[in-house]
């Protein structure tokens, strides 16, 4: 189970770095994804084969060090892609939050999961009263 867990982390850490990468220097192969400001689910699919490719390989880096079996990467790819759907519709919100769809909107901002922009300092949060 831990090297279930570990490539989820990983996937995450890498998808925080790979965005910025995107966002910063690479950013024609990434506008596609951010074409509207309230993404749809599947809009989570919208981008370019090097966006997708660069953003998908973090989550094979523990590959290196655990033996996984078909079962844990169906449920690891079934888990990111349930997960980075939800992300984009708003619907979820009461699930997910509403942290990527901000960054959909202050695209400068929430490049990753929550606790990752938090620790980061790229963090964009509207409080409410």
């Amino acid at each position: 189970m831990i090297h279930i867990l570990l490539s989820i982390l990983s996937y995450d850490i890498w998808f925080y770095i790979s965005h910025i990468i995107l966002h910063k220097y690479l950013y024609e192969y990434h506008k596609e994804h951010h074409q509207y400001l309230v993404p749809k689910y599947l809009d989570t699919y919208k981008g370019s084969i090097v966006e997708t490719s660069l953003q998908g390989i973090g989550t094979f880096f523990p590959f290196v060090a655990y033996t996984y079996s078909i079962y844990d990467v169906i449920g690891i790819l079934t888990f990111l892609n349930i997960r980075g759907m939800m992300r984009h519709d708003e619907r979820c919100i009461f699930i997910v939050g509403n942290h990527h769809l901000l960054h959909h909107k202050y695209s400068k901002y929430n490049y990753g999961e929550y606790y990752i922009d938090y620790l980061c300092g790229t963090l964009y949060k509207i409080e409410t009263t």
